[in-house]
């Protein structure tokens, strides 16, 4: 039977992990912490028999409480690979400058929970069995307005190559609002250097906009934890809207203007 968290939301009642989170930890106090180790490491993501971090961090918890600490290392290393994993996936070096130092503050931060949650036996780490990947999302919300927008660079899109700048998935998604829904034009090199020098000639409050658009980052959101534009730059969603408007303006200018050479 797993153990209960401590935490309490705002109206009394405790925090509650997901069902689905409750039945993998009753799956895996059945078996030996050995098989255990075995599942938690080397099994992708998108795999059935991959187990969610809220479980592995509790089995974190808990061998560190059973005083079991020869296991409690091994799950750790499994942990941070997996937060790792994470933060250069979404703070990668491709697209801010000083990624790395910004990946070592949330991973400390992190660090910092976790070592006070083995030490005073606080419930801080409560949530993170509820809503992992959320919880890291604040902790990295935290430190980009820590840090502040300055370190985005300026064409955050992959690598230059021959042809242009490599284009991601979501970066074309998002291209298709600059550009009238019709996003194939990034199919052509030429248009595709025309277009990210025409960004990188934007009123600096414009092009940070654009930047952050296009890495697939909401303009705004209700929940408190999503990283947003507006949350970064630390301005209103309408102010942010307003910029956003203006840059597709300008740049449709000079796609039309480029058009007619």
């Amino acid at each position: 039977m797993p153990v209960a968290l401590k935490r309490k939301e705002k109206d009394g009642t405790p925090y509650r992990r997901p069902p689905e989170i409750e039945a993998w930890i009753e799956k895996l106090e059945a078996v030996d912490a050995a098989a255990r180790l075995l599942q938690f490491d080397g099994v992708s993501r998108k795999r059935p028999e991959y187990v969610p971090t809220e479980a592995l961090l509790y089995f974190l918890r808990r061998t560190w409480a059973d005083g079991d600490h020869g296991h409690f290392e091994k799950i750790f290393r499994i942990l941070l690979k997996r937060i790792d994993q994470s933060l250069h996936s979404t703070i990668s070096d491709a697209r801010m400058d000083g990624a790395a130092e910004i990946r070592d503050e949330v991973r400390g931060r992190f660090l910092e929970l976790l070592s006070r949650d083995c030490t005073e036996q606080h419930d801080r780490l409560d949530f993170f069995e509820v809503r992992f990947d959320s919880a890291m999302v604040a902790i990295r919300t935290t430190v980009l307005r820590k840090i502040g927008p300055s370190t985005i660079k300026t064409v955050p899109l992959g690598g230059q190559e021959d042809d242009g700048p490599e284009i991601s998935a979501e970066v074309e998604a998002a291209a298709a609002d600059f550009l009238g829904g019709n996003s194939s034009k990034l199919d052509d090199p030429a248009f595709r250097l025309v277009w990210f020098a025409a960004i990188d000639r934007l009123p600096h409050d414009q092009k940070q906009v654009v930047i952050l658009y296009l890495q697939g980052i909401p303009i705004d959101a209700k929940e408190k934890h999503v990283m947003t534009i507006a949350r970064m730059l630390q301005c209103d969603e309408r102010t942010v809207r307003n910029r956003r408007d203006r840059a597709c303006k300008a740049l449709k200018a000079v796609l039309e203007q480029e058009a007619e050479l």
